[in-house]
């Protein structure tokens, strides 16, 4: 999934969008992961477009934000909010019971529909082959399996549509100011004990947006 002896810096394509000031919906933006990303979309210059279940749970303001109520299990709430987006970020984890593959079904149809392809998710590391289980993991194995299958599901549905798709699957996530990240190599194993900055991650997704070399790629990181 990527080159360990390499940052994400170093190794991303030189062949970014023509339009980097882009028209972006963000996807789970009420969460820790995705209120990063709103904010750094923002500070880069795109026009954000926050999808979320609660706008009063937001706490942000910016002239360039915009604010789209709805549940992103529901295909008409989402063509409603890509209307006129460039491309999304879909940050949404599964909290709930078959949440991913539901979701994921929904945007893939919604952006079929709309015309919309560029799309990058984060899913969770626990869903690579280069993760293994260690700890509390190993004594819970059916809840490990469970949180796997639904992103596999969510990833698979990706893979067979018409989107030009990149996954980011981040180890563990913690709530700290940015360190810097990398690309976990394609052999070099991943456990709990691996993790990464939201921040970061949140930077890495951003990244990936504008660069053409990760279309139809899936990148794993951690921190640096």
């Amino acid at each position: 999934m990527g080159d360990s002896s390499r940052t994400w810096k170093d190794a991303r394509s030189k062949r970014p969008w023509e339009r980097i000031d882009l028209k972006l919906l963000v996807l789970g933006a009420n969460g820790r992961t995705g209120r990063l990303v709103v904010e750094q979309a923002l500070a880069a210059g795109h026009t954000v477009t926050a999808f979320v279940r609660d706008s009063a749970k937001l706490q942000m303001t910016g002239e360039q934000l915009g604010v789209a109520n709805g549940d992103a299990r529901d295909v008409d709430s989402l063509l409603a909010a890509l209307e006129g987006q460039d491309a999304v970020i879909n940050t949404i984890g599964g909290g709930e019971r078959n949440l991913v593959t539901t979701s994921t079904a929904a945007i893939v149809v919604a952006m079929e529909k709309r015309g919309a392809r560029r799309i990058v998710v984060m899913s969770t590391f626990i869903a690579t082959p280069n993760f293994r289980p260690t700890g509390m993991m190993r004594l819970f194995p059916r809840l490990v399996r469970g949180i796997a299958k639904d992103d596999l599901a969510g990833v698979k549905l990706l893979q067979v549509s018409k989107l030009d798709w990149t996954i980011v699957y981040p180890t563990l996530l913690k709530n700290r100011p940015r360190n810097g990240f990398r690309l976990v190599g394609p052999d070099e194993t991943v456990t709990a004990k691996n993790h990464v900055n939201r921040a970061d991650v949140a930077e890495c997704l951003l990244d990936a947006l504008v660069d053409r070399g990760t279309i139809r790629q899936s990148l794993l990181i951690t921190e640096r």
